[in-house]
């Protein structure tokens, strides 16, 4: 059975409000909360969300926890990029030993940046450097592009060599195919798209929501 949960806004909105919010509903981008059954890809604990977590995600929290958080994702997103800057460090702070977080890949083809820069990002996790190039992505006001993924490499001490082979790899570009994949199954078509086990939050939500929706899964 599907469960929907509406945030309402001001029954007054301005005309220019209401074309906005039909635009970004079209475009897959609108905002909005719910709660639905859906399938885990690969079993286990946490729900959707934790179906939705392959093994080689970089991922941060405990693996047993209650609560499993999946994010997919786009670096040139403007979207993702407010949520970096207003949700995820919050979240960090006040649920990282409670809450396994996992990113996942979801670049859209309208964004020529996206994909190389998923892949960077892979590379850096290669070294076991995920988060910190994951915060030069997302933080950094340089932006993206082939320099600054270089530029980023060099600045968290990644072995260059080593990451520009690592760009040329297939099987990279393929690891971010297959997280585009299991987006699909679950019904993801915009981003950012959020997991709470198998609670479904999709667009740029501030904190708050998180908050309720782990507090929900904690309780339970």
């Amino acid at each position: 059975m599907k469960k929907n949960i509406n945030i309402n806004n001001s029954d007054q909105w301005p005309i220019r409000q209401i074309i906005l919010g039909i635009v970004l509903f079209a475009s897959g981008v609108a905002v909005g909360y719910t709660m639905r059954d859906l399938p885990a890809l690969a079993g286990g604990s946490g729900g959707a969300a934790a179906g939705a977590g392959a093994k080689d995600d970089p991922s941060w929290g405990p693996e047993n926890a209650k609560v499993t958080i999946v994010e997919f994702a786009d670096f040139q997103c403007p979207y993702c990029r407010q949520w970096y800057t207003t949700v995820y460090n919050q979240l960090y702070t006040n649920y990282s030993s409670k809450v396994r977080f996992i990113y996942r890949d979801y670049p859209l083809p309208s964004h020529a940046d996206a994909k190389p820069a998923a892949i960077a990002a892979n590379c850096a996790a290669a070294q076991g450097n995920y988060w910190d190039y994951f915060r030069k992505l997302y933080g950094d006001s340089r932006g993206l592009g082939d320099a600054m993924y270089s530029a980023y490499a060099q600045e968290i001490g990644l072995d260059i060599s080593a990451f520009n082979n690592c760009l040329a790899d297939n099987k990279v570009a393929n690891e971010v195919d297959l997280d585009m994949k299991d987006a699909e199954k679950l019904g993801v078509n915009g981003v950012p798209a959020f997991f709470v086990n198998d609670r479904f939050i999709s667009g740029m939500q501030p904190y708050e929501t998180f908050r309720e929706a782990i507090e929900a899964e904690l309780n339970e």
